[in-house]
């Protein structure tokens, strides 16, 4: 079974400050690549972020609080 990484990606705004809104499934459930996957908030905004990649939700290392681009969240488990 292939572990994949789930990361902050770069929204594009030039906040300094990010912080996690919400996982939008929960541990074992299925994630499909596109599917909605969790909430960042950036100054007013709520970006809902999508799954890079196809699998089982297996863990999550935030529930809330300040978050950085590239920031390792939560991991899939594949195959």
């Amino acid at each position: 079974m292939t572990q994949i990484e789930i990361t902050v990606p770069d929204i594009g705004l030039q906040s300094e400050e990010i912080k996690f809104g919400a996982w939008l499934k929960e541990i074992g459930d299925s994630v499909a690549a596109g599917e909605d996957l969790f909430e960042i908030e950036a100054d007013k905004a709520t970006v809902v972020c999508e799954a890079q990649a196809s699998g089982t939700l297996a863990q999550t290392t935030v529930t809330g609080g300040d978050v950085h681009t590239g920031d390792v969240i939560g991991y899939l488990h594949a195959g």
